[in-house]
This record gives structure tokens, sequence and C-alpha cells, in this order.
């Protein structure tokens, strides 16, 4: 792969579906650039043959690591991976990739913007098996035209980082389907590392999908296409899982029907009202009441489904994916930010004093009211059409809510609260919805 001189960036915008996540790659090293390494074993590829490998800074605390499984849908046959090859090869391919990334924001090294774990050594798996990292077909043995051979990248990665010195404390991180791939990894990690004396914790960022009907006609479920690319990937979900669903091992691939077999310490960040979930639904740029009240049931079915979940962090937000993007400091639920509610689950299973624990957020805050976009926190919602911000007030009416009735509850006119700021309308709606 050639290089240039200068700054030579590539920007990968996405939408609010799938892996609404911005990656920003630079071929020029910077001070918070990560460096490629290619993985020893050349028979493990990216879906098209080419070369598997992570990127990766060694930081100040020798003893904490922070791994990173980036996300970015996938595909579940021959139609749906011939499309995504035409439209969205870098997720395919690493014959773009550069010789260093910019770091996403919880790799990053500036206390400012990554206060957690700044001084961690960081490494990210870029994404480019469309399987949600628990393929394990290879060229070598495939009838297919492509590799899905996730699962596989991600076991050789921490052999590797084995001979680079990995100790201590490893924080297997993910967004998206590379959130779901932290839920299957995290125990295969903790049992193989656990003889090396590594302890090993999870965070799954917007991987908690719900197996729910579509709303859409002609769209295929969510059960078929899970069965249809456990097929094609080979997939290998966890055993303990594979063993409670043997006639449908691909319902591992839900969160909530995984997580109870998991025994890693997991932290589970999920939007109430993720857009990936939304978008799999058949539901797109909700204007209508009807298709607001879709959105409201996905909501009470996320919401219902994280009841078990220990540590859990649920904002009520139109949105997908959080850990990578600078916003991520900013999100809160009842007060208590996002970077504060994870360094008290760390602090929980790690050495912290008594005293400490005791001082920490709770283990569960989920959002309590019950509509989108009611937290002041959330990421901005924009019609995909117009990419104009959605206004508030307007957003509130679509789905139902009376915003004349509201105003004259509140001694306001009508005008005067639709012109509102959503920082001055928030507070005041909060008591009445």
């Amino acid at each position: 792969m050639s290089v240039s001189r200068g700054p030579h960036c590539r920007s990968y915008w996405l939408t609010w579906t799938f892996c609404v996540i911005i990656t920003v790659a630079c071929e020029s090293a910077t001070p918070d650039s990560l460096k490629l390494v290619w993985l020893s074993n050349t028979s493990l590829t990216c879906n098209d043959g080419s070369r598997a490998g992570y990127y990766i800074r060694r930081g100040n605390n020798n003893h904490h690591w922070v791994v990173y499984l980036e996300g970015g849908g996938y595909c579940w046959d021959a139609a749906s991976c011939g499309a995504r090859w035409r439209r969205r090869p870098g997720l395919m391919s690493s014959s773009r990739w550069p010789r260093a990334r910019r770091a996403p924001a919880l790799l990053s090294s500036d206390p400012q913007a990554n206060p957690l774990w700044h001084a961690s050594n960081h490494v990210l798996l870029p994404y480019c098996s469309s399987d949600m990292w628990t393929g394990t077909r290879t060229l070598r043995h495939s009838n297919s035209s492509f590799a899905f051979a996730g699962r596989l990248i991600v076991r050789t990665v921490f052999d590797e980082l084995l001979q680079l010195g990995l100790a201590g404390r490893l924080l297997l991180v993910g967004s998206s389907a590379g959130g779901t791939g932290v839920m299957f990894h995290a125990d295969g990690a903790r049992r193989s590392l656990r003889a090396h004396g590594i302890r090993v914790a999870a965070i799954a960022d917007s991987g908690w999908f719900l197996d729910r009907p579509q709303k859409a006609r002609r769209a295929s479920s969510a059960d078929n296409i899970a069965r249809l690319g456990h097929s094609l990937w080979l997939g290998s979900p966890p055993t303990s899982c594979v063993r409670e669903y043997r006639d449908k091992p691909w319902l591992c691939y839900f969160g909530y029907r995984l997580y109870p077999h998991i025994r890693t310490p997991l932290f589970v960040f999920q939007y109430l009202f993720d857009s990936a979930q939304l978008t799999a639904e058949g539901v797109r740029a909700p204007r209508t009441r009807a298709q607001w009240d879709a959105v409201h049931e996905t909501g009470s079915a996320i919401r219902a489904s994280l009841k078990n979940v220990r540590s859990t962090f649920a904002p009520a937000c139109i949105a997908h994916g959080a850990l990578a993007r600078p916003e991520w400091l900013a999100i809160n639920v009842s007060g208590v930010s996002l970077p504060r509610a994870i360094s008290c689950w760390e602090r929980r299973f790690s050495n912290g004093s008594r005293k400490e624990r005791a001082r920490c957020a709770p283990r569960r805050l989920v959002e309590r009211c019950s509509w989108p976009q009611c937290n002041g926190s959330c990421p901005r919602l924009r019609d995909p059409r117009t990419g104009e911000e959605v206004a508030l007030a307007a957003l509130l009416q679509s789905f139902g809510l009376d915003v004349r009735g509201a105003a004259a509850a509140m001694g306001l006119d009508a005008r005067a609260l639709s012109r509102m700021s959503r920082a001055e309308l928030l507070p005041l709606l909060a008591p009445h919805t």
C-alpha cells in the first residue's frame, strides 16, 4: 500500500441505521494515533481474503489494556454480502487500511477526551469479517467467495498480545456488532487469560439486539437473518448458551438470550430507542403517530429486556453507539455521567475500598421517562432526509403530545413553547409527561 507524505484521511459517515459510528482513519501518524500490525497467521483474513490485523499504542500503564472491537453491521447470505461488497467494501477488506489510525474516543491518549483509560495500552480491531466477530469460516475451507473468521481473529490477537507483554487487567469493549462480539468473547478471553494472571472485564456498547418481528412488509425476520448468518459464518456462540438453544443456536446472537450465560463482569450500555434496532424492525425516519407508536413499543421491549442486567446504563435516546464518539463524556442518566458509571463499575470488581464503592453510582441506571429524546444529554436527532435537527416540540407533537395543552398547563403560549430550545423545553415538560 502506498502512503502519501502528507495527511490522507478517510471519513466514514454512516447513517442512523446499523453502525452510527464516525470513524476517521489517517495515514499520517499523530500523537494520538495507533500503529497497524498485521496478524502473523496469514490464513486468517478479512472477507475478501486480504490480511487481518489490529492497531496498537502502548500507554504508560503496563498493567491495563483496553481492546476495542469495531462494529459495522453484517451480512448473512449471498445477496446481502454482495450488496455489502458493492456499497461498503471498506468493511470487508483491509486493502486500504492506513498504517496509522486516529484513536476513537475511548482509545484516546488525551485525558480530556478519555478520562478513564488515557494511560492504558490501546488495541483497536478493525471490523472486516461481517460476522459479529463470531465466524470460523476461512477461505481455505470455504465454498463461499468470502471468509468469515471474526472469532478466530479475536483469539489470535489475544495470543499475539500475550507475546507483546499483555498483563494485569484487560477491558474488552465493543460497539454495535462489536458489542455483540464482546458478549461472545468475554468468557473465552477470561478463561484463556486467567492462566496468565490477567483479569478480564467487558463493556458491550449498543450490541444488545432483540429478535422482534419486522414492521415493514417483505422484510426478513431477525430470527431468520441470524439463522442464515450463523450457517454462513460457521458461527460459534458460547457453548453454555448453545446448550440451552440446542435446536436454534442462532438465538444466542441476541443479547438478552446470551446474557444469562456470561460469567465475566459485563457493563451493558444501550439506548432505549436504539436506532439500529428500529431500522432492523423496519422503522425508518418516523414521522406519523403510528410510526412513533412503533418506536415506543421498541423502547418498552428494550427496557424490559434489560431488567435482569446487573450493570447497565440506558438513556432514553434515539441513537446508536456511544463510546467511540466524543459525546460519550456528556451522556448521563439521572445526573450520573456515563464515565462516572463505568468508573464505579470498574471499582466494584477491582480492589477499590469499601468506602470508595459506597460513594459510587447505582449499578443500574435506566431512564425513568418513557418517551424518546426526553434526556437532555441525548445526541441531537436529525432528519435523515434533510440532515436538519428535528425540533423537540415538533418531535413530541409527532408522537402524540398535546403541545398546546402542555403549554396551557404551564401558563405559556403554544407558539412560544414551540420556539423554545431543547435546554429550555425539557425541564418544563418533564413534570407534564
